[in-house]
């Protein structure tokens, strides 16, 4: 009987360190998931902010490009209404010789 009585304290024993054992190894796996979803959450930080500044840097870069295709269509307009005007007199000119030929 003394040895089914060690046989079972033995078993009992093995059972108590399989169970340390587990709790163990849960707050183990808890700690890594815990540190896991710690660096995704951060890692999609980082990629969030990237993105931003990447973002900012396109808007700055287009905002330029439109403020420079702006000069040159203000410079064109300029010079396509000046060249309007230019035709303009020379139009009143002609129509005021047209009209005091036809008077006189």
């Amino acid at each position: 009987m003394a040895n089914i009585s060690e046989d079972i304290g033995s078993i009992r024993q093995a059972e108590s360190e399989a169970d340390i054992i587990v709790e163990e190894a849960n707050k183990k796996s808890t700690e890594m998931i815990q540190e896991a979803r710690a660096k995704v959450d951060s890692d999609i930080e980082a990629a969030k902010e990237e993105a931003q500044d990447e973002a900012k840097h396109i808007l700055l870069a287009k905002e330029e490009e439109a403020g420079k295709e702006a000069v040159i269509i203000t410079n064109t307009s300029e010079s396509d209404i000046k060249e309007s005007l230019r035709g303009s007199e020379n139009n009143v000119d002609d129509a005021a010789d047209i009209i005091i030929e036809t008077v006189l």
